[in-house]
C-alpha cells in the first residue's frame, strides 16, 4: 500500500509521528561536559580567590595556610537539603527546574574537572573534616531548563575542624560561550 492510498487519519498520524521525531531530535542536549565546567565555575566562583574578601563567603580561616578542600564526590543530599532546595523553588516560584533533578544520586569524578586552581580538590565520600582542608563542599546535581542554556546548582560548605561554620546556597548560571555565574541565593549560614 502506497502513502497516497493510505487512510487519511493514519497518514496524519504517521505525519504528526516523523514531525515529532524531527522536533525531538532537534531539541538542545545536555552533555557531561557541561556539567564539568560548571563544577569548575562554582569551585572557581566559591573557592577560587586568594583572600576570602574575594571569596566573599567569609568564612576562611586567614590565619591558617589550607592546600586542599574536600569535594564529596557525590550528590546525594541530605533531605534536610531536598526540603530547602524545594521550598527555595516554591517560594520564588520558579518553575523552569524541577526538585527531581535535585534528588538524582550521580558521582563526580574530580579528574574531569578543569580550570580550577585554588586548592587541590581531594575526593571524599564521607564527611570527614580534618585539616589541612579548608572545609568540604557538597555539589548537588545540575538542573538544566530546557533549552540547556540555564542551570541552577545547590552547594553547601563545612569548615574545617569541628564543621561549625558553614553555608549553603544555590547558583543559577547561564551558558553563552560558557557557562557563567549570574547570581548567587545563600540559604543558610553558620
Amino acid at each position: 500500500m502506497s502513502f497516497k492510498n493510505m487512510r487519511p487519519k493514519i497518514k496524519s498520524f504517521l505525519l504528526f509521528t516523523l514531525f515529532v521525531t524531527i522536533t525531538l531530535s532537534c531539541k538542545k542536549k545536555h552533555h557531561e561536559s557541561d556539567d564539568y565546567e560548571i563544577l569548575s565555575a562554582v569551585l572557581n566562583y566559591a573557592f577560587g580567590n586568594e583572600s576570602d574578601l574575594e571569596n566573599g563567603q567569609g568564612w576562611i580561616d586567614e590565619t591558617k595556610e589550607y592546600h586542599s578542600l574536600l569535594l564529596l564526590n557525590h550528590t546525594n543530599l541530605r533531605s534536610f537539603d531536598i526540603e530547602s532546595i524545594d521550598a527555595y523553588l516554591t517560594l520564588r516560584e520558579i518553575s523552569e527546574f524541577t526538585i527531581e533533578d535535585f534528588k538524582l544520586k550521580h558521582r563526580w569524578n574530580i579528574e574531569k574537572i578543569k580550570d580550577y586552581k585554588r586548592y587541590r580538590l581531594v575526593a571524599e565520600s564521607d564527611q570527614n573534616i580534618r585539616s589541612p582542608y579548608i572545609g568540604m563542599v557538597q555539589i548537588s546535581s545540575i538542573s538544566y531548563n530546557q533549552n540547556f542554556d540555564k542551570a541552577i546548582i545547590y552547594i553547601s560548605f563545612l569548615c574545617a575542624g569541628n564543621g561549625d561554620c558553614g553555608f549553603s546556597s544555590i547558583l543559577h548560571l547561564k551558558k553563552d560561550k560558557n557557562w557563567v555565574i549570574e547570581k548567587e541565593e545563600i540559604l543558610s549560614v553558620s
